[in-house]
C-alpha cells in the first residue's frame, strides 16, 4: 500500500534526508507482527518529487487472515522491542562505530597541528586523510553518512600562575638578603666568583673626564683608546631590552656605562643575560671598554665585559628620598658616605688637614710621639672621664682626657719640641659639636715664648702656603 504525502513548507533545496525505522511492536506467544515504515523525501534543485510511504505488512502462518493494526508512532512498544540495523553484517555497527573514531581521532590531530603553526603544505596529507575516512563512513552507511557526535576536546592545561615578583620596595630587609642571597648561590652554580679576589682598573671617573673633555663629537667612539677598566658601585641600572645603561661611582666621581647584547656576545654569550640577572643597585662591578659620547653627549665606557666584584646583600637607601635623617646617617657612617658625596669629600679634607699638620710640625724640628691612652689618675683637663678596669694588673683606670702632661714630661726628658695628634675621651654631654672622643694636637717647645708659640700657630692655621 502507497500513501502519498504532501512536500513540506519550509524546506531547503538540495537536502536529502533519509530514516530507516525498523520495529517489532507486537509479539505474544502466538502471533508476531512486524511492521516497517519506510519514508524517503527527495527534493531537487529544480523539481520536487512526492515522498513514498510504503506500509510493509506480515503475519505467521496463524494469522495471515486477520488485518494487522499498525501501532502509532510515539507509542510505548512493548519490552521485547529490538532496532535492527538496514546494513548487513559486512557493515555491522562495530566497523561503523571504529571508522567514527578514526575520524574524531584524526580531527583532533589537526585540530593539534593547527595550534602548533604547521604550513598548510605539511597538513594537506593529514586533511586527505580525513576525508578519505569520511567518505569510507559514507560507504558504510549506504548513503550520506549520519553527523558524527562532536569529540570532546581535551580539557586544556591552564600554566599555574606565577607570583607576581615584588619590587625590592615592597620587601622586607630579611626578603631582600634572601633574593640576593639566592643570586649569589646563582653564580656559584654557574661557575663565577660573586667576590672576586682582585681586579685592576686603569682609569678613574675624573681621570676619565679630564682626558676626554673637549674629545668627541656626540655619538663619536674612541675606537683607538687602549682598553679602559674602570670599577666602582652601582648607583643606577636601567635596562632597555638589549642596552642596558649603569652609573657607577668610584671613589672620585661617577661614570655612565653603557651594556650592548650583542657587543658583550663577542666575549661570553651569556654575558648580558647574566648582567640583567645577577646585578642589583649596591653591587661592585668592574667594566672594560673603549670610551664614547651619547647622543646626548654623556661620556660613556662602552662595555666589552664585566666582572661582578662584590655581591651586595641589601640594597642602597630610597635614591629618591635618600639618607637625610641626621641620627640614622651617624649611626650608619658606610651608607651615608656612599649616598652622600659632601660627607665623603669631608672626610678627605679632614685627612688632608691632619698630614698637612704633621708635615708642618715635622718641618719645624718638632717630634710626634704616642702618649699613653690608659692613665691611672686623669689630668690635664677639667672634664669627667671614661673609666675602666685592668684585669691582669687589678687597676681601675681612666681614658685620657688630655695629652697634656705626658707631652710635658717629654720635655722634661729632653726633648726640645713635641706634639701629638691624639684622640681624646671626654665622659660628657654629647652634640654635633661635641662628641665624647675627639683628636687633638697638642704641641710642646722649649726655650719658648708665647709669641713663638702664637706664630706656630699662625703658620698651622694657614697652611702649607705660608711656609
Amino acid at each position: 500500500m502507497t500513501i502519498p504525502t504532501a512536500n513540506p513548507r519550509g524546506r531547503r533545496r538540495g537536502t536529502v534526508m533519509a530514516f530507516t525505522i525498523f520495529a517489532t511492536v507486537l509479539e505474544t506467544s502466538t502471533v508476531r507482527t512486524a511492521a516497517a515504515y519506510s519514508f524517503s523525501r527527495s527534493i531537487g534543485r529544480h523539481q520536487q518529487r512526492q515522498t513514498s510511504a510504503s506500509f510493509l505488512h506480515a503475519t505467521n502462518a496463524r494469522a495471515l487472515s486477520t488485518r494487522p493494526r499498525p501501532i502509532p508512532l510515539g507509542v510505548p512498544v512493548n519490552t521485547s522491542t529490538r532496532l535492527f540495523s538496514t546494513v548487513e553484517s559486512a557493515s555491522g555497527p562495530d566497523v561503523i562505530a571504529s571508522v567514527e573514531a578514526q575520524i574524531a581521532t584524526k580531527g583532533n590531530e589537526i585540530r593539534s597541528l593547527k595550534e602548533g603553526g604547521i604550513s598548510k603544505d605539511d597538513l594537506a596529507p593529514h586533511v586527505a586523510e580525513l576525508l578519505a575516512l569520511k567518505a569510507k563512513l559514507v560507504d558504510l552507511t549506504g548513503g550520506e553518512a549520519p553527523a558524527p557526535a562532536p569529540a570532546k576536546k581535551a580539557p586544556k592545561k591552564r600554566p599555574k600562575k606565577q607570583p607576581a615578583k615584588k619590587d625590592e620596595s615592597e620587601m622586607s630587609v630579611n626578603e631582600l638578603r634572601e633574593s640576593r642571597l639566592g643570586k649569589v648561590q646563582a653564580m656559584r652554580d654557574a661557575g663565577a666568583e660573586p667576590y672576586a679576589y682582585v681586579y685592576d682598573p686603569n682609569r678613574t671617573a675624573s681621570q676619565l673626564s679630564k682626558e676626554y673633555e673637549g674629545r668627541l663629537e656626540p655619538g663619536q667612539e674612541d675606537e683607538e683608546c687602549e682598553e679602559i677598566a674602570v670599577a666602582g658601585r652601582i648607583m643606577a641600572r636601567r635596562v632597555f631590552g638589549k642596552l642596558a645603561f649603569y652609573t657607577l661611582q668610584d671613589e672620585t666621581g661617577t661614570i655612565q656605562l653603557q651594556f650592548d647584547k650583542k657587543r658583550l656576545r663577542e666575549r661570553d654569550e651569556d654575558s648580558f643575560k647574566n648582567l640583567k640577572a645577577w646585578t642589583d643597585t649596591g653591587d661592585i662591578i668592574g667594566a672594560k671598554g673603549t670610551i664614547r659620547r651619547t647622543d646626548k653627549g654623556e661620556l660613556t665606557l662602552y662595555a666589552k665585559e664585566w666582572t661582578m666584584l662584590t655581591k651586595s646583600a641589601l640594597p642602597l637607601p630610597d635614591k629618591y628620598h635618600g639618607l637625610t635623617d641626621i641620627s640614622k646617617r651617624y649611626r650608619n657612617r658606610h651608607l651615608d658616605l656612599i649616598v652622600n658625596p659632601s660627607v665623603r669629600e669631608t672626610f678627605y679634607k679632614r685627612a688632608k688637614i691632619t698630614s698637612s699638620l704633621r708635615r708642618q710640625l715635622d718641618a719645624k724640628g718638632f717630634l710626634e710621639i704616642e702618649t699613653p691612652v690608659l692613665h691611672t689618675q686623669p689630668g690635664g683637663a677639667e672634664a669627667k672621664p671614661f673609666e675602666t678596669y685592668h684585669n691582669s694588673m687589678d687597676m681601675e683606670l681612666t681614658l685620657r682626657i688630655a695629652t697634656e702632661l705626658h707631652l710635658k714630661r717629654l720635655i722634661i726628658g729632653g726633648f726640645p719640641r713635641v706634639y701629638e695628634v691624639g684622640r681624646i675621651f671626654r665622659n660628657e654631654g654629647i652634640s654635633t659639636r661635641h662628641n665624647p672622643e675627639f683628636t687633638s694636637v697638642e704641641l710642646y717647645q722649649a726655650h719658648a715664648d708665647y709669641d713663638d708659640m702664637m706664630n706656630v700657630a699662625e703658620e698651622l692655621i694657614c697652611g702649607e702656603r705660608a711656609m
